[in-house]
């Protein structure tokens, strides 16, 4: 797929400006010229842009649920491995290294947390994991008190945990 001179193609385009029918689009012509599922991932799903920023991240910084959850269909639908969609997609992290997760923290959007956390139980990967991982602190100060967006996750995260 072309890029232009930021290295963004079509589909990252229309991820970070919330087309999702133009992502539809893309992914059904994709199809039609039948390409292979490698193709598909490579030149569409994982496609980056100068910064190293997928459609995922992309569709975070404006916070897209609906392009969230296409993305994670077509994640499905081409059998994506679960460690695959869990260090690409859920765990991936933007060029200042924020995750989607911090993004729809910070952005106040916790549907789009409890669906990230819907999709790691999908996944059936491993609440403490995925939690550590996400939550580690930083700084001697983050380990005394955490960050207000830690705060945040581990509050629903743990109130996720309780009621599924």
């Amino acid at each position: 797929m072309k890029k232009d001179e930021f290295g963004k193609t079509a589909w990252l385009k229309a991820a970070e400006r919330g087309k999702v029918e133009i992502l539809e689009k893309l992914w059904d012509w994709a199809k039609e010229l039948q390409l292979e599922p490698e193709e598909l991932r490579t030149e569409l799903f994982f496609s980056k842009d100068e910064y190293k920023e997928r459609a995922w991240l992309k569709a975070a910084e404006i916070i897209q649920i609906d392009i969230l959850e296409k993305l994670w269909d077509w994640a499905t639908e081409l059998q994506l491995k679960p460690e695959e969609l869990r260090h690409e997609l859920l765990l991936s992290k933007d060029m200042f290294g924020k995750t989607v997760w911090q993004k729809a923290v910070e952005a106040g959007q916790v549907e789009i947390i409890e669906k990230l956390l819907d999709w790691n139980k999908e996944l059936r990967l491993k609440p403490g994991d995925l939690f550590h991982g996400l939550l580690l602190p930083k700084t001697s100060k983050e380990k005394q008190s955490g960050t207000r967006e830690q705060k945040e996750v581990k509050f629903i995260y743990e109130r996720n945990c309780r009621m599924g």
